[in-house]
């Protein structure tokens, strides 16, 4: 009974305690009158420039969709390989080999004004697995054609007949363990297609049908891809001063030179703090507010884009190129990815560990590089209304939401 009285006082106490916190003031003190504050800067955003990467994002990681087409200038052209298929000495044994195909579902087509039909080449290729811009023409033999309609939406499925005689001879001397497949749009016709990456249960698939004897009963036989991947080719991007655009098919990031104003942070009883009160603020949420061109038509080339935000050791002279080694991340609670799909109006990139490394004088404030996540692996580009040139309502600027200290 003693021990219920106990559990009971502890239980009020925890209770007592938890509705004595403010609401309003989670991330600051719960015994002080002070609330947490919030400003938009508009001037705290300079200027900048985009410029071409040094260094290019890998596409053999974090990949999202397998990108074949052409689009202004850039290609890119996809191999997938099936394993599991019986061996030469088996096949020779059915009584007969039909209905064989192959699918490929498409995640996504170009949004051209215009769009017609897109043809995708393939071709067998007559070697081990390798990246598609490996190979030369003596690695590889046509086979068919799959055509991708004007009309083809999201997880449509291309269907591609293909003759017995192709699975019959699927093993190459170079390659006796699985059937690589290269995917190639035909030249000098504008358009791509993005197709889904393939898993266990879904993707590009190859099927057939089978008896084993003229008595068998017919069987089929069905493989996903195990094995997938492509290459980007695309001319130099240019540095594009006083112009921001973030670009996927031919690779640009952004410098923002953000200058946040320190007169805006003010205590409990609207006083700009002191530079040491400034060091000792507690930035709840920090956000950089970029409003997107939608008249720029690459932006609906995909669904979503992801960005990341980076600090610069050095700030650019000039507009140029950055060096990647120029940049570091800011080590915070969770990775600094920041996104908006192709309906929005603006981009909110989470600056909250920048903005807190500037209040708290560990860091200079010398702009930040903004790169997307997608370099190389889709077809998707988005530009910016940049201060110098935006419109009314198009501004950027940062929006900060702040905890001054308490003692």
């Amino acid at each position: 009974m003693k021990n219920l009285r106990v559990c009971l006082v502890l239980i009020a106490l925890v209770l007592l305690i938890s509705a004595c916190t403010k609401k309003d003031n989670l991330t600051g003190t719960n015994w002080s009158e002070i609330d947490a504050q919030s400003f938009n800067d508009i001037s705290a955003v300079v200027g900048g420039f985009s410029f071409p990467p040094d260094t290019l994002v890998s596409i053999s990681s974090n990949s999202k969709c397998l990108p074949v087409g052409n689009w202004q200038g850039s290609s890119a052209k996809a191999i997938i390989r099936f394993t599991g298929l019986p061996p030469q000495s088996v096949l020779d044994e059915y009584a007969s080999i039909t209905d064989a195909k192959m699918n490929l579902v498409v995640l996504r087509r170009d949004q051209a004004a215009v769009r017609n039909e897109l043809n995708l080449k393939l071709y067998k290729v007559n070697r081990s697995f390798v990246v598609p811009d490996s190979l030369t023409a003596a690695d590889y033999s046509y086979f068919a054609d799959a055509v991708v309609p004007a009309t083809i939406s999201s997880n449509d499925t291309i269907q591609v007949s293909l003759e017995s005689a192709f699975i019959e001879n699927w093993q190459a001397e170079a390659d006796s363990t699985g059937l690589n497949i290269l995917i190639l749009a035909e030249d000098g016709v504008e358009g791509f297609v993005e197709l889904r990456l393939s898993s266990t249960v879904e993707g590009s698939k190859l099927m057939f049908k089978y008896q084993e004897s003229a008595e068998a009963e017919i069987k089929d036989f069905a493989t996903y891809a195990t094995k997938e991947t492509y290459c980007f080719s695309h001319p130099s991007a240019e540095v594009l001063d006083n112009q921001w655009k973030l670009s996927n098919f031919s690779p640009q990031r952004m410098y923002v030179d953000i200058q946040p104003d320190s007169i805006l942070f003010k205590d409990q009883y609207g006083h700009t703090l002191s530079p040491e009160d400034l060091k000792r603020v507690n930035i709840n949420r920090a956000d950089l507010v970029l409003f997107i061109d939608r008249d720029k038509p690459n932006l609906n080339n995909t669904f979503t884009y992801f960005v990341s935000a980076f600090l610069l050791k050095e700030k650019p002279e000039t507009a140029g190129t950055i060096a990647t080694t120029d940049m570091e991340s800011i080590i915070f609670s969770y990775p600094l990815t920041s996104s908006a799909n192709n309906l929005a109006d603006s981009l909110i990139v989470n600056i909250t560990p920048i903005v807190q490394a500037y209040t708290s004088g560990k860091k200079e404030p010398k702009g930040i590089v903004i790169m997307s996540n997608y370099e190389r692996k889709d077809f998707g580009e988005m530009e910016f209304h940049h201060p110098e040139t935006a419109p009314i309502g198009k501004i950027p600027y940062i929006r900060v939401k702040y905890t001054p200290p308490f003692l």
